[in-house]
């Protein structure tokens, strides 16, 4: 099963990007030379690369989506707070 995740493109450096998923999860070194996105936008991030620009609507939609399916079992998990999956879960629901 592959999974992709939205995230904000805060750094760019070429071809690669530093982006931000939420609840202070950052990477560096993703490649976005497949989208050419700019600093500000959402990507649909997959195995280290950029595979789709997405409207603000769209990357919120997928953030709340990936909320709904994991919120039951991050809230039953040991490492939760350690989890970047986690982690996001927490500051998503933190805000509603």
């Amino acid at each position: 099963m592959c999974l992709a995740y939205p995230g904000k493109i805060i750094e760019l450096d070429g071809d690669f990007a530093k982006i931000d998923f939420g609840a202070s999860t950052i990477k560096n070194d993703i490649n976005i030379s497949h989208v050419k996105g700019k600093k500000g936008d959402y990507v649909l991030v997959h195995a280290g690369y950029a595979i789709e620009i997405l409207d603000l609507d769209e990357a919120e939609n997928m953030i709340n989506y990936w909320k709904d399916i994991t919120a039951w079992k991050c809230k039953r998990c040991e490492i939760a707070q350690e989890c970047p999956t986690g982690n996001i879960v927490n500051e998503i629901n933190s805000k509603a």
